[in-house]
C-alpha cells in the first residue's frame, strides 16, 4: 500500500501548480457511494487498476495558497489553467477555463472553473481552506452538462 505523502502527490497531479495543498481530505466514489478517507480508499480511485468514473477529491489548502487568495484571488487563479501532469503517464494535462467567482464576500466567497471539456471542475473555498476537485466522465459541455462553465 502507498503511504499518505505518495496517495497526496498522485492526487495533485489534477491541480493546477500554484495551487498548494498539504493532504487529501475527502473523497466519494462512483454512484454517490462513499469510500471514506482511508488509505485504501484513495488508492483505489488514484492508482490505474480500476476507473472511477465520476467523484470528488477534497484538498486542505496550504497556508501560502490560503493567503494568496485573501488578498487577491482573481489575480492568483488567472494563471492557473493547467493541471501539474496528465492523469496517465502518457496523458496530456488537464487544460481548465477561466476562473469564476461566486458567492457574497467575505465569507461565502468561493471560485472555480472547469475543464475545456467539461468534465471536471475545481473549487476553492478560501475561508474553509478547502480545494474540491470534482469529475464526471459522462458530463460534457457539447453534452449540457455544466452550464456554469461555458
Amino acid at each position: 500500500m502507498l503511504d499518505p505523502q505518495t496517495l497526496h502527490r498522485r492526487a495533485c497531479r489534477v491541480l493546477p501548480a500554484c495551487l498548494h495543498t498539504e493532504a487529501v481530505i475527502a473523497l466519494e466514489g462512483d454512484e454517490g457511494r462513499a469510500l471514506g478517507t482511508s488509505e485504501r480508499a484513495l488508492a483505489r480511485l488514484l492508482l490505474p487498476l480500476r476507473h472511477v468514473h465520476r467523484g470528488w477529491l477534497g484538498f486542505r489548502l496550504a497556508a501560502e495558497t490560503r493567503d494568496a487568495l485573501c488578498s487577491r484571488p482573481m489575480m492568483f487563479l488567472q494563471d492557473a489553467t493547467e493541471a501539474r501532469e496528465g492523469l496517465s503517464r502518457h496523458a496530456v494535462p488537464i487544460v481548465w477555463g477561466p476562473w469564476q467567482a461566486t458567492g457574497e464576500p467575505p465569507r461565502a466567497r468561493r471560485f472555480m472553473t472547469c475543464s475545456r471539456d467539461g468534465r471536471a471542475r475545481l473549487w476553492v473555498l478560501p475561508e474553509s481552506g478547502i480545494l474540491v476537485y470534482d469529475w464526471d466522465d459522462w458530463r460534457s459541455l457539447s453534452a449540457g452538462g455544466s452550464e456554469r462553465c461555458r
